[in-house]
């Protein structure tokens, strides 16, 4: 089936005289997470991860993907013969275009600028070709038509219009320019606006165009139609906000003769191509959404009030009913949605990843029925999976300890604890960067000779997409990002060992002013860890001091929610070591 498909792609190539044809895991906004409509990834190859690179020539198909998803993408990519290149170990796609490739076609919509500009040093000619898939893939899904929602004013901090007034001014010219605001999750901050477009993403598919000519503002929503109830149409024209359709902002953006300030990264290239005058930069809502206010902040900590109920119900689960009943990685994860759902949350944040032993060692793991495994008493489980809350998003990982844990896995774990701590602990001056805050994370690691295979951790949204930037704890990102306070961010260190078991702990954490010139970290995520896998001989004095601080903040949070025995079995893992 996939090779057919791909075989279809390159009778293309060689009817047209074209190289290669590349596909991305991405839409027309740039998005981490997409809806079906555009995993042609997927549909061609077989590897179902959230991010990868699919390049298909006249002879060959090759797929790009980071250390997340190595031995996902080697087991699936069979299925298509296609070779997986690791990023970080092998030739990158840029390199391998611009060596091996007079001309690439690709549908401009879905290459963002910052690629197609990173090809600008090679020969290599780019076609624009966007009906093909539709070809191949006559099944392929219609973009989705749901209805959007308003939040309520006790819920923002600041008005649409104001917001988009800011954006604006901004940037530091007096005049007639415009700004072309392409990412989903901007413009659903920037409009006080959700949708349903993107499974766990409550964001839609639109783009707005701000400008400010003779003294005048303009705000422009394009979107489609059918996706306004009465209510939103009502809100927008109060906050000055104009509608018009989806997809004339390719039209205005070509006919609008002043300069556009646009984010590459975000920016679809066919947009960037019609731009007539044009400047890059780093737009302000992506930097000003990160920085959480007063009210996200307190609604973000209730979100994780009811998460952490939910989260210690299951480990209560777990813990006292694997052996006693059949519990595969499917069934838990379906029962860890259902307690989420009962303490209120409206969708998960992502996919739920619940690796059980070996399961646990493919990062992104993601269970099917073809791959499901019994959990059985006996070894690890790791779960890593978040909710979607009216008032702020969670996501959480604890690896739980079954039974028969060796001392070569305690001493992995706590290991993996020993560098969360680290980070949870670090105090740095205003102008530490994300990427440097990582090397704090990796040194309990690095020093026995350890390591992982991606970031520490990410920047999370409120009541918006769990992976949201700039900030991302990693120390080989390419321009890094001074942490701020208001900042919410995940701390999620691991170890993972093939065919046998992964290891990671994953608290969210508040970036919060420590004294007059220092910023440190407040964890917001009120869930145990596995005492039952800690090797204590292995925590210094002030690494156990935490940890008992943890715990007790813990206990003192939820307990009052719980039943009496699941408060019972709460304190019993909560108590000081």
């Amino acid at each position: 089936m996939y090779i057919q498909r791909i075989n279809k792609v390159q009778e293309y190539l060689i009817n047209n005289n074209i190289d290669g044809f590349i596909f991305f895991i991405s839409d027309d906004h740039g998005s981490e997470y997409i809806t079906n409509t555009y995993k042609s990834v997927a549909f061609l190859s077989g590897f179902t991860g959230s991010a990868g690179t699919l390049l298909i020539t006249k002879e060959s198909s090759y797929l790009w993907t980071d250390g997340r998803y190595f031995l996902q993408a080697s087991e699936q990519l069979k299925k298509s013969n296609t070779t997986l290149k690791k990023i970080g170990e092998d030739e990158t796609i840029i390199e391998h275009i611009s060596t091996n490739l007079n001309s690439l076609a690709v549908d401009f919509k879905t290459l963002n600028t910052s690629f197609a500009n990173a090809l600008n040093n090679s020969k290599t000619k780019l076609i624009h070709e966007e009906k093909l898939l539709d070809e191949i893939w006559t099944n392929r899904p219609k973009l989705s038509k749901k209805k959007i929602s308003v939040l309520p004013d006790s819920a923002v901090h600041m008005s649409a219009n104001k917001k988009c007034y800011k954006t604006l001014s901004a940037i530091k010219k007096k005049d007639n320019y415009g700004v072309l605001i392409t990412a989903l999750d901007d413009i659903a901050y920037l409009t006080n606006a959700r949708g349903k477009d993107i499974k766990y993403n409550p964001i839609f598919n639109s783009f707005m165009l701000l400008t400010r000519v003779n003294g005048i503002d303009t705000y422009t929503l394009y979107i489609s139609s059918t996706k306004l109830s009465m209510e939103a149409k009502d809100k927008f024209k109060e906050q000055g906000i104009i509608i018009k359709p989806y997809n004339q902002v390719y039209k205005d953006v070509k006919t609008f003769k002043h300069k556009i300030y646009f984010s590459p990264s975000k920016t679809n290239f066919l947009l960037y191509t019609l731009m007539e005058n044009k400047k890059a930069i780093e737009l302000w809502p992506t930097l000003n959404k990160a920085i959480k206010r007063k009210v996200e902040i307190i609604d973000s900590k209730k979100a994780h009030i009811k998460d952490a109920i939910a989260m210690c119900k299951f480990i209560y689960y777990i813990k006292n009913n694997v052996g006693k009943r059949k519990i595969d990685e499917l069934s838990a994860s379906k029962y860890l949605a259902n307690l989420r759902k009962s303490v209120g949350a409206h969708d998960l944040s992502f996919s739920t990843i619940c690796g059980y032993k070996e399961h646990g060692a493919i990062i992104h793991y993601s269970a099917s029925k073809e791959s499901n495994k019994q959990i059985l008493n006996d070894g690890l489980l790791l779960v890593d999976s978040g909710g979607q809350y009216y008032y702020g998003t969670t996501d959480i990982t604890r690896t739980i300890a079954l039974n028969n844990i060796t001392d070569k896995m305690k001493y992995h774990f706590t290991l993996v604890l020993k560098a969360h701590i680290a980070l949870s602990c670090a105090i740095f001056d205003k102008k530490t960067t994300d990427a440097s805050l990582d090397l704090i994370a990796r040194k309990p690691l690095w020093d026995a000779g350890l390591d992982y295979n991606h970031g520490t951790g990410h920047g999370v949204g409120h009541n918006l997409n769990v992976h949201e930037g700039p900030q991302s704890i990693r120390h080989n990102k390419v321009n890094p990002t001074f942490m701020k306070k208001g900042m919410i961010t995940s701390n999620e260190p691991g170890l993972y060992f093939e065919n046998e078991y992964g290891i990671r702990h994953e608290n969210e954490l508040l970036c919060v002013k420590v004294d007059k010139d220092h910023l440190g970290f407040e964890p917001i995520t009120y869930v145990p860890f596995d005492v039952d896998a800690i090797d204590v001989s292995m925590l210094t004095d002030s690494e156990r001091k935490w940890l008992n601080n943890y715990h007790q903040l813990v206990y003192n949070i939820v307990s009052k929610y719980l039943t009496i025995k699941e408060k019972e079995y709460l304190r019993k893992i909560t108590k000081e070591i």
